[in-house]
């Protein structure tokens, strides 16, 4: 009921998302009430005397009705400390939903938990196009040219295991030894239980996958969650064509398009050429705050 009539709750906190990784993480999640009403949700994990909202979701914290004022918003915080208090928490940690997942303004909920004790000890960049937009870098209008010469076509398309196996793992491997957040059985199941908010586009040539994208739509932004090609599709230009259409065609009806955060996760460092790649598609940076909570030992 709450995320349905929410401001800013997308469905990345619904419990079927959330649960895939359950066994990672000991859950914490709150329902906050006023009087018998629903008016605020948390999504929270805990891990010893901390609580975290949330670190297997991108982004959480207060999800909250729409109509709700300042001093409604201060209580629902103050309700939230004083809760875990009593279960012996000194540290709640929030990755605050980002205002283009938003739908409604997030400014009451700011300023309360800055009222609240909240300080910031993270800032995450994340790069953002508005929409709608047309891709004017004059090397990815290239691109998307000689994609379209050499015949490339851009589909809808199911075949995960292909793209996660052949391109995206390896990719990832060579160029960053990590592995993707999700397994390939965690995307095709997530995809499985959100079928219009996980979308996967793909290039191929002929009947070969090049290169792919993956991406969570929500109300206000389509979410760039993965993209890779193979070593022939960059030379063809693959991505320069998907992103294009995504951004220009696919999801023109977004009020953003979002590539998600610029920074190297080990370092906390600027990835400039991530930055660059991501200007090229008219992406502007939007700062986005992990902030913490003290809460009193009783």
């Amino acid at each position: 009921m709450v995320l349905d009539n929410s401001i800013n709750g997308t469905f990345l906190h619904r419990r079927e998302f959330m649960e895939y990784h359950g066994d990672r993480f000991e859950d914490a999640s709150l329902v906050i009430y006023n009087e018998d009403f629903p008016v605020a949700i948390l999504p929270a994990e805990k891990e010893e005397n901390s609580i975290f909202s949330h670190r297997g979701l991108t982004y959480a914290g207060w999800i909250l009705i729409d109509g709700l004022g300042l001093k409604d918003i201060q209580g629902i915080i103050k309700h939230t400390k004083a809760f875990y208090q009593n279960q012996g928490i000194e540290r709640l940690e929030i990755r605050m939903v980002p205002d283009f997942f938003a739908k409604e303004s997030q400014k009451d909920l700011k300023l309360a938990v800055q009222i609240c004790g909240g300080e910031s000890v993270f800032t995450a960049v994340h790069h953002c196009t508005s929409l709608p937009y047309r891709v004017t870098d004059r090397g990815k209008k290239w691109g998307r040219k000689k994609a379209i010469e050499k015949g490339l076509e851009i589909r809808a398309s199911s075949d995960l295991k292909s793209f996660w196996e052949k391109i995206l793992v390896p990719n990832l491997e060579k160029q960053h030894g990590v592995k993707p957040a999700h397994s390939l059985q965690e995307i095709q199941y997530l995809k499985s239980v959100f079928p219009d908010h996980i979308r996967f586009f793909a290039v191929f040539s002929g009947d070969e996958m090049l290169g792919g994208a993956l991406i969570f739509s929500t109300d206000t932004s389509a979410h760039l969650q993965y993209t890779a090609a193979l070593p022939l599709g960059k030379k063809q230009r693959c991505l320069d064509y998907l992103l294009s259409h995504l951004i220009e065609e696919e999801f023109s009806d977004k009020s953003f398009f979002n590539m998600g955060v610029s920074h190297i996760p080990e370092t906390g460092q600027t990835n400039c050429g991530l930055v660059k790649w991501k200007e090229s598609f008219g992406g502007k940076s939007k700062s986005v705050n992990t902030l913490k909570l003290q809460i009193s030992k009783k």
